[in-house]
Order: structure tokens, then sequence, then C-alpha cells
């Protein structure tokens, strides 16, 4: 078990601050939202991330991450409002699918259910045949 798998009030201070800062950083950035601003406050999603470490919630340094969040490097209040940081694959993750990879992925397999369903409709009578 690493250093921050463990009760809470077995936690530092700094070990806190560190798990909150960890996971309010998985708030922002997300994938395929670009340029919208946040909900909420970045204070409000520190406190989220209070709530979720408070309740046992740990990201655990010895396990690695396969992407990681750079932050955006403005003074720009808009673009730091904006969350507009970059997440990037790891080397590692050479085989993960990408968020666009998964919604183009599951947008195909709708369309095919749904054809499959209107196929199903029509030779059972359900609709009526296709219009030549």
């Amino acid at each position: 078990m690493c250093e921050v798998c463990k009760p809470y009030g077995e936690l530092t201070t700094e070990q806190v601050e560190q798990q909150i800062e960890a996971i309010s950083a998985t708030f922002v950035g997300l994938p395929t939202v670009i340029g919208a601003p946040l909900l909420l406050a970045p204070e409000a999603w520190e406190e989220v991330a209070r709530h979720q470490v408070e309740i046992g919630v740990r990201l655990c340094a010895e396990i690695p991450a396969i992407k990681t969040y750079t932050a955006p490097t403005s003074d720009d209040a808009l673009v730091v409002a904006k969350a507009a940081g970059v997440w990037k694959y790891t080397a590692t993750a050479a085989d993960v699918e990408t968020p666009q990879q998964r919604i183009r992925r599951k947008a195909q397999e709708q369309r095919e259910a749904f054809l499959a369903e209107v196929d199903r409709r029509r030779k059972a009578g359900e609709l009526p045949p296709v219009a030549i």
C-alpha cells in the first residue's frame, strides 16, 4: 500500500492537500470539452475533491497514470475559467481507446442497433416498407 492509501485520520495535512489538488485536477480539461467554461468555480471543485478524500477516495502514486494534464499557462482569467489545459496519453497507453475513438465507436454501434431494429420492425410489418 502506498503512503496515502490509508484512513483520512492517518493522513498528514500535506497529504490531504496533495490528494485534493490531484483529485480536483481530474475535474478540469475534461476530454472532448473544449473551450467550455467550468460549471462551477475552481474552488467548488476543490471542495468536491476534499469531500472525496474525506470519504476515502485516494489517487495512489504507486499506480502509474496513463495520461497527464498540463494546466493552461495563460494569466487570462477566461482561459483559466475554461480549464483550457490538455490531457495527453503516456507512451504506455498506446493501445488505450481515446475519448474521440470511444465516441465514434459508440455512435457506430448505436447506428447499427437502430438500423437493425428498423429492419426488424419492417419485417414484422410494424413499419412501412422503404420508399424508393
